[in-house]
């Protein structure tokens, strides 16, 4: 897979001595927004760029936490197999789990993956700032998102994959469950606004309570999924 660079990053890499590469980590841990957290393959916390809602990387310089992050390399075949790559973070303490648990274990969330030379990077006088030829344009850019997380006492491993776009459309996010998602009388439920909310003041999302107020068309939940086996979030 050929990644375009520009002219600053490309002579870097060719040199035999020189500056060592920093692999950084940008994950949206907002399900409907933008709230970043940043994280860097490195013994110390380090100066980075910020990246916008829309992934494009700025000159501002952002902070990014020092954890040890094991990468696996991206694969595909000649099969058909969707490109995955593994990211695995050390659970001491619990740290990431507890994060994670916080924020449905960020699936469906974006993760990019940034690649920089030490030296590229934001130069300054503290300890953080390892850069001294500052250039926001020097670095390797991947996205994936996160297809699915498990975890033990040892490490938090994140699935990542590719989103393909369908047509050129971003399809609406939506939750994988028995019960309704829609938000009970709101555009996506009622958008006529043709139930009677004084006789059915609440609802239980299921099939059976859309059937009730003659609303079963817009009923937002997956009910063929099976009940024995799968656990529900």
């Amino acid at each position: 897979m050929a990644i375009s660079v520009n002219a600053t990053f490309s002579d870097e890499q060719r040199k035999l001595e020189g500056a060592y590469p920093i692999n950084m980590y940008v994950v949206n841990s907002s399900q409907s927004g933008w709230d970043p957290l940043y994280y860097a393959h490195h013994t110390q916390d380090v100066y980075g760029y910020a990246l916008t809602a829309t992934g494009i990387v700025t000159a501002t310089s952002q902070l990014y936490t020092a954890i040890p992050i094991n990468m696996s390399d991206i694969k595909t075949g000649v099969a058909g197999e969707i490109p995955q790559v593994n990211l695995s973070v050390p659970n001491t303490d619990r740290a990431i789990e507890a994060v994670i648990q916080d924020q449905d274990y960020l699936r469906g969330r974006e993760i990019y993956m940034l690649t920089a030379f030490a030296k590229h990077l934001p130069s300054g006088a503290t300890a953080y700032h390892v850069g001294s030829s500052d250039d926001s344009n020097a670095y390797i850019k991947e996205k994936l998102y996160v297809d699915s997380v498990t975890s033990n006492e040892q490490a938090v491993t994140f699935v990542c994959k590719p989103k393909f776009v369908i047509s050129n459309i971003l399809l609406p996010r939506r939750r994988y469950t028995r019960e309704c998602s829609w938000n009970y009388l709101g555009t996506e439920c009622d958008p006529n606004s043709s139930i009677l909310s004084a006789t059915y003041a609440t609802c239980s999302y299921t099939t059976a309570s859309c059937e009730v107020r003659q609303n079963i068309h817009r009923f937002g939940g997956f009910p063929g999924i099976p009940k024995a086996g799968v656990i529900l979030r």
